[in-house]
């Protein structure tokens, strides 16, 4: 028993931590929980105050026209200032909530106030019942109902309704209703607080579960994107990515469609030379170097495989494309990237570029098949340089 209760302290001061890493805990993932739960309490809230209006205008109602079609019936004047209070309270907080519907932190301090007034004001009327000789329904009712419906943080909503029962004790306190009475009126609501503490701890506990594994997913997904789409090791778009992108801009008959096909030269032997972990931070490093320029110069670029890669541009001129081509080539060779067994002495790359000015009947394949020739022609040529292709 005692460490149920431990375990229940635990559970309403740090409702979030059971069953989870605490890296996945972090003070910005329970912000954004709660972010979360007040965008989804505003519809819910509305609705329970706007039926809240209803009821407590049809209330005036009957109690104003009451004299009239009852005229034996009881007179309680204190009622009348509890429906014009909620009435006020009502409209004031649908207006405000409907104007907050984008602001997540104005929205947890209505819900927050929402929960306050209709606890206490709920408190207020119950009490007056059990006094005139009704019973205390409807503060279990709404304290019931906003814990099941309303997520706020969970220490804050327990407080809010052991605060109300509270108000609803010293009430009742302060009148000679009788031990029986007093008793039985006072225990019900107090096993119903109760319950309903336990059903915000539960119910919080049981969507930030959820909450964490929809994020999870989330990121999973992503990843799995990521590495679909791009290179395990480069970081930059892999073979699929920059094909389809070659694809679709063939589809949509883009005007001069530019494919260089870029291969560093010897590459075969600088591993062999540096060992295959050098390999694999030169490729890194190359295939950032030509990733920024690329960019700059609004194309987009793919590691194809190997030691080969395949940039593809648009809307740009044969003459323009040669050029950049050719400061590319300058680029790699001015990063003064060691390797003592080439000509060079230096790393070069090997550039084949095929332009076509209408995209019109292309096919894919072929167009891939030009730039390779034309890689083929400059590495027969002598390397570290580009080569266009001729029909």
């Amino acid at each position: 028993m005692r460490n149920t209760l431990a375990d229940l302290w635990m559970e309403i001061r740090h409702p979030y931590k059971s069953g989870f890493n605490e890296e996945e805990l972090t003070l910005e993932k329970r912000n954004l929980f709660l972010d979360e739960c007040a965008k989804s309490n505003r519809v819910p809230a509305l609705v329970i105050m706007f039926m809240t209006l209803v009821m407590e205008c049809f209330m005036v109602f009957c109690y104003l026209i009451q004299p009239y079609v009852a005229k034996q019936a009881s007179f309680f004047p204190q009622y009348i200032y509890l429906y014009l209070s909620m009435i006020f309270i009502s409209v004031f907080l649908i207006i405000l909530l409907h104007l907050s519907r984008d602001s997540s932190s104005k929205l947890k301090k209505l819900e927050f106030f929402m929960l306050i007034a209709l606890g206490i004001w709920s408190a207020i009327f119950s009490a007056c019942d059990v006094i005139n000789g009704f019973s205390s329904y409807l503060f279990i009712q709404i304290m019931i109902i906003n814990s099941l419906i309303i997520r706020v943080r969970t220490i804050k909503h327990c407080v809010i309704n052991f605060i109300s029962y509270f108000v609803y004790m010293i009430i009742i306190l302060s009148y000679d209703l009788g031990i029986t009475i007093t008793f039985a009126e006072l225990i019900n609501p107090f096993l119903m607080m109760v319950a309903a503490c336990i059903v915000i701890i539960l119910n919080n506990r049981i969507k930030f579960r959820s909450y964490i594994n929809q994020e999870l997913i989330k990121e999973q997904n992503k990843k799995l994107e990521y590495y679909a789409n791009n290179d395990f090791l480069t970081k930059i778009p892999n073979r699929k990515n920059i094909i389809d992108f070659l694809n679709e801009i063939l589809l949509t008959h883009e005007n001069n469609i530019s494919c260089l096909m870029i291969d560093i030269d010897d590459f075969k032997l600088y591993n062999d030379t540096y060992g295959h972990l050098a390999g694999d931070n030169c490729l890194v490093n190359v295939a950032s170097i030509i990733n920024e320029f690329i960019a700059e110069k609004g194309g987009r670029v793919g590691r194809y495989g190997g030691e080969e890669f395949l940039i593809v541009f648009k809307n740009k001129e044969e003459k323009i494309i040669v050029d950049i081509a050719n400061q590319l080539i300058d680029k790699i060779r001015e990063e003064n990237i060691e390797f003592t067994s080439n000509d060079y002495k230096l790393l070069t790359i090997s550039i084949g570029v095929h332009t076509i000015s209408n995209s019109e009947n292309v096919d894919l394949n072929m167009i891939l098949s030009f730039a390779d020739e034309a890689l083929y022609q400059a590495k027969k040529e002598g390397k570290n340089k580009i080569s266009l292709y001729r029909h």
